[in-house]
């Protein structure tokens, strides 16, 4: 049964980050950061270490700069780490210096 509401969760969250990439092209720049603010507090709750420190980087990222070609990157690293499950710490790092390689800053 936990199983199951693992695979649940996993599936909302999938849910949230492909929505918010389908929307972010039209969704102003206080509205996307709610949004990613709103995924990394699910993230969070749940466990998804590498989707809650992607979701805040990209907010810090977009609200310093307004740059929102770089959140595909992002959704992109997301995706990878919510279809992983729930990771530790140091694999939850292995996603944020994924981003930092790709230019992500």
């Amino acid at each position: 049964m936990r199983h199951d509401a693992a695979l649940i969760i996993q599936s909302q969250l999938l849910g949230r980050i492909e929505a918010l990439q389908d929307q972010c092209a039209g969704l102003s720049l206080a509205m996307l950061c709610e949004q990613l603010d709103d995924l990394r507090s699910f993230a969070r709750r749940n466990g998804f270490l590498a989707v809650e420190g992607l979701a805040s980087l990209l907010e810090s990222v977009v609200a310093y700069n307004g740059h929102r070609q770089i959140a595909l990157t992002y959704f992109a690293l997301m995706r990878d780490a919510a279809q992983g499950g729930m990771v530790s710490p140091e694999s939850a790092r292995v996603y944020l210096a994924a981003a930092a390689l790709r230019g992500c800053r």
